[in-house]
């Protein structure tokens, strides 16, 4: 994880005082050091820091502030001197330097997050992809383990998918693969996440949730995309293998390794059913 994305999770009040001390800190060197030394460049940091962690406006704001700051040190400094007219130029140049900062800073911003979007999404189904998905549930084992919660991860596949594939097209397969997507998400609960992990094969992760419940919960997702299917006269079913963790383990991979082996159990046990593991057995 970068310093740009644990930034990004910190709280508005932090991000804020962080902002508020490297303006501080460039008006200090811009105050203690000598004039013939050119200070105004450290404004584009606060500047360009306001423009990416709160967007253009505030960038903008950042940058006049910065601006009516070292016009006034350079001003007090140079009061009776017959060059205050050069220090007002420069200001406005420097005025224009930093608003040109905020604007670029802001688009890098916007295509850093549609870059991180399409990075993260599935493009067929448009939810979460593998990579998305794993980066996920590495945060909700952390922080399961830190506060001792449940946690249950589960995976489903479609079965006799290839059927589809075969009979209707590959059109109709994406339909499907679609179908089920929009019906994980439309039925979970907003704390839930859903990801296409690649081909027929989905994971749930279900955030502070006991095996019981877990149990409740995918036992209705099933029935609800097994009725979805027979209204469309599609010839699949499900196979959804889960697992609930009390104390997560430190691997990721692990997790994972358990809940596929629950839904090949699934699978194996005749397909179209739900296999929920209370722990690590």
């Amino acid at each position: 994880m970068n310093i740009t994305e644990v930034l990004t999770r910190q709280k508005t009040y932090l991000l804020v005082t962080l902002g508020v001390c490297l303006l501080l800190g460039a008006a200090i060197i811009d105050f203690v050091a000598s004039p013939q030394f050119e200070t105004a460049i450290f404004y584009v940091v606060p500047v360009s820091y306001f423009a990416w962690y709160f967007r253009r406006a505030i960038g903008m704001v950042g940058a006049a502030l910065s601006a009516a700051i070292t016009l006034n040190i350079h001003r007090a400094e140079q009061f009776q001197n017959s060059q205050r007219t050069f220090i007002y130029w420069n200001a406005a140049v420097w005025l224009a330097l930093y608003f040109f900062f905020a604007w670029i800073i802001s688009e890098l911003r916007s295509l850093y997050e549609q870059e991180r979007l399409s990075s993260h999404t599935d493009s067929l189904t448009r939810i979460a992809n593998r990579r998305a998905f794993f980066e996920l549930l590495e945060t909700e084992a952390n922080r399961a383990s830190r506060y001792g919660a449940a946690l249950t991860l589960a995976y489903l596949d479609v079965d006799r998918f290839k059927q589809v594939n075969d009979r209707f097209g590959h059109e109709k397969g994406d339909e499907l693969l679609r179908l089920v997507a929009q019906t994980l998400e439309s039925h979970l609960r907003k704390p839930d996440r859903v990801a296409r992990l690649g081909g027929d094969e989905f994971a749930v992760l279900l955030p502070e949730t006991t095996a019981p419940s877990a149990a409740t919960v995918l036992r209705k997702l099933h029935s609800i995309l097994d009725e979805s299917m027979r209204q469309r006269n599609l010839p699949v079913t499900f196979s959804v293998g889960a697992v609930t963790f009390h104390s997560p383990p430190h691997s990721v991979q692990e997790m994972i390794s358990k809940a596929d082996q629950a839904m090949y159990t699934a699978k194996n046990s005749g397909r179209d059913c739900v296999i929920v593991r209370d722990g690590a057995a």
